[in-house]
């Protein structure tokens, strides 16, 4: 990864919308290349949400990842995902989130299994742990050198962790929130990426595809 690149990127979109800690040069060179990399991932995922008709606001006054992932508080920093005509809070973005699974909500003793980790999710929820059908975006970032097939099992178990297999097409969460159309095949009609920085990535396109898992090749 161009580091330089990517920090470049991170200040100029991270400016728009007033998140402070990009701006600390300091900060983001000290930034593992993995946790960079997420923050990158973030800043294009904030752009695109805006080009698909939403208005995006920052919510504090720096922008920090954890120790760890956990669980959604409205006292950390996070961005809001709202309706441009009516300024209305529709969705939050919080990175390093835990969520409850699918299968935890079929019911069962809870376990180890109950959560699962995503690094960067757009929810509805505003405390705690997300349920799978309160997450309308995930996202995953690898910022590895070599893409292996064990990263895509990764993220299918974690796709069928937040929904049925719907088979037809249906208009996303993001899509009936008034969002560009976006179709998957799932229900709840969550969206799912996984980004990665090896173009060997691309070559596994097809087949998570129709679980509607959406693999983005993206490095600065």
């Amino acid at each position: 990864m161009d580091r330089t690149t990517a920090i470049a990127d991170i200040q100029s979109i991270f400016a728009s919308y007033r998140a402070a800690q990009p701006g600390d040069l300091t900060l983001l060179q000290g930034l593992t290349d993995g946790k960079l990399y997420e923050l990158f991932v973030l800043s294009d995922i904030v752009s695109k949400l805006y080009a698909r008709g939403f208005d995006i606001g920052f919510v504090g006054i720096s922008l920090k990842f954890k120790a760890s992932p956990g669980m959604v508080k409205l006292t950390d920093p996070h961005f809001e995902v709202k309706n441009r005509s009516t300024g209305c809070v529709l969705f939050r973005i919080f990175v390093d989130i835990e969520f409850q699974t699918l299968g935890r909500s079929l019911g069962g003793l809870a376990d180890n299994s109950q959560y699962h980790e995503i690094d960067i999710v757009v929810t509805t929820a505003t405390a705690g742990y997300p349920r799978h059908d309160e997450i309308a975006l995930g996202i995953e970032c690898k910022c590895v050198a070599n893409f292996k097939k064990s990263i895509l099992k990764e993220a299918l178990g974690v796709r069928r962790e937040l929904s049925y297999y719907a088979g037809g097409l249906r208009d996303s969460i993001l899509t009936q929130a008034g969002g560009t159309s976006v179709k998957v095949s799932a229900e709840p009609a969550s969206e799912f990426i996984l980004v990665y920085i090896d173009p060997a990535g691309s070559n596994y396109k097809e087949s998570p595809g129709r679980f509607s898992i959406d693999l983005v090749h993206l490095e600065p």
